[in-house]
């Protein structure tokens, strides 16, 4: 862990130098985050109710007991357990990662959305890059924000020299609908160049005249969003040091089939309202998901000065990871956090080969963007910290998580306890899943989902772990992927 440590400080020295002119140039200064409460905090100081977001009393109790029990087992179990099976020299790691998963579900169990009881008006403009996007997907999308119950100011999409489909008669038909909505609707074709350079073109023809208070939508041509996402996704700029706004992105074909399941779980019910909901309360969301993400336009004008468009690693050329590219240029102006009552839908991919491509992609992005993390933020902020100390656990963990293995296939007569300790964490962080605000399950249907907490464990653990060792050896495959079908 040392060895990593001392390879971050060199990344933070070295990497990046035109960056960080162009931000001393510029007069931009990271500041340090601190850490700000929620929910019962936020309640008692405005005395606001959050209609489309209510925490159930007894799930909120039920999950504050389960951490502690958890706690308490872990802590008094780990030594005897470690000792006992010749594992007592890797239980400090044992307690610093559990340690560290404890503090992220107390947390996160602090967090809520943003409420004021007024709200600025704002004028949003949405930048929607299509390629080989289903026709039937796009008209999802178009009436989605026709049935908003805050309309945009203005739609903007681009057609990226998509091979497979002609948006033409589509972009004609709703061009007179918008208007008739007063949404002014742009249609532009461009040569097939990448979803940055869309997303810039989009922002090219927008005509701002405040770009600290007015906010730029980013999203994908299959978002489909819940009535109220836009209405509450800009309720946190009312926060001037706020400067991004993730929303919440659900599975919409989460009933697909086990591996959507164990998907929806891991990503929204782990990764969006346990870990994001835990960043957000330092203001530090690192990565907003695409389908749905709000940035001042102050924050494109910055990117487009980082290099957004030609970003490249080495000599290679990156396509993909421009969400967190964004959330990052925020991040560098101020406070980026998460609002969890901005619903929309996607489709994840339901073949195992499209699933992993994904999440190599993801993790390839993960390790690229942790280099101009630990490059342009100060050691002593947070955001350093955060990434600093992942990948130094993430390759500890590894070691010791092969180490393991082999202990119990080949050393250990009987089983310790402490391995199931992976599941209670697990059932514990997928709790956070039953309080989701989405309109198209049941609260059956949830709990079913939130059953699957067994195979996530099991997934992350032979699946992604090594998927995203993979990701960060070929890092250099930046390539988004030209699709010649239509895949999700």
């Amino acid at each position: 862990m040392l060895i990593i440590f001392m390879l971050e400080i060199i990344i933070h020295c070295t990497f990046k130098p035109q960056q960080k002119k162009i931000l001393r140039k510029l007069g931009i200064k990271p500041k340090i985050r601190r850490y700000k409460i929620g929910f019962w905090a936020n309640i008692r100081s405005q005395n606001i109710k959050h209609t489309l977001y209510n925490k159930n009393g007894f799930l909120l109790v039920f999950t504050i007991v389960s951490i502690l029990s958890l706690a308490i087992v872990w802590f008094q179990f780990r030594l005897p357990s470690g000792y006992r099976h010749s594992l007592s020299g890797i239980a400090p790691f044992f307690t610093m990662s559990g340690g560290m998963a404890l503090a992220t579900l107390i947390l996160s169990t602090l967090y809520t959305p943003y409420a004021y009881e007024k709200v600025s008006n704002r004028n949003v403009y949405i930048l929607m890059p299509m390629y080989n996007e289903p026709i039937e997907n796009v008209k999802n999308t178009f009436q989605s924000i026709l049935n908003q119950t805050l309309l945009p100011a203005e739609l903007v999409a681009v057609d990226d020299g998509s091979s497979l489909v002609d948006y033409s008669e589509i972009a004609k038909e709703y061009q007179e609908i918008f208007a008739e909505k007063g949404i002014s609707f742009q249609f532009i074709k461009q040569k097939n160049s990448g979803k940055r350079a869309a997303q810039l073109n989009a922002y090219k023809h927008l005509e701002i005249s405040d770009f600290h208070n007015e906010i730029i939508l980013t999203i994908d041509s299959d978002t489909v969003f819940e009535e109220h996402a836009i209405e509450q996704g800009i309720i946190p700029f009312e926060d001037e040091r706020v400067y991004s706004v993730a929303g919440v992105i659900v599975t919409r074909n989460v009933t697909d089939n086990l591996l959507t399941v164990i998907t929806d779980l891991l990503v929204i019910g782990h990764m969006v309202l346990i870990e994001r909901s835990m960043n957000s309360m330092f203001g530090s969301v690192a990565v907003n998901s695409g389908p749905i993400a709000f940035y001042r336009a102050e924050v494109l004008y910055l990117a487009q000065k980082l290099g957004y468009e030609n970003e490249t690693f080495g000599r290679v050329r990156v396509e993909f990871s421009d969400d967190s590219f964004l959330t990052m240029a925020a991040m560098l102006l101020g406070r980026t956090v998460a609002q969890m009552t901005a619903v929309s839908y996607t489709d994840l991919p339901n073949k195992l080969s499209h699933h992993v491509r994904q999440h190599l992609r993801w993790n390839r992005g993960s390790f690229i963007r942790g280099f101009w993390r630990l490059a342009l933020f100060p050691v002593n902020s947070f955001v350093f910290f955060r990434q600093a100390f992942g990948w130094a656990m993430f390759a500890a963990m590894n070691v010791i998580k092969y180490q393991l293995i082999y202990w119990v296939f080949f050393v250990m007569t009987d089983f310790p306890l402490i391995l199931v300790a992976p599941l209670a964490f697990s059932a514990v962080y997928s709790l956070a899943y039953l309080s989701i605000p989405r309109n198209d399950l049941a609260n059956r249907d949830k709990w079913i989902v939130f059953l699957a907490f067994p195979f996530t464990v099991l997934w992350a653990i032979f699946v992604l772990s090594p998927v995203r060792i993979w990701g960060y050896i070929t890092h250099k495959n930046t390539g988004w992927g030209t699709r010649d079908k239509i895949e999700l």
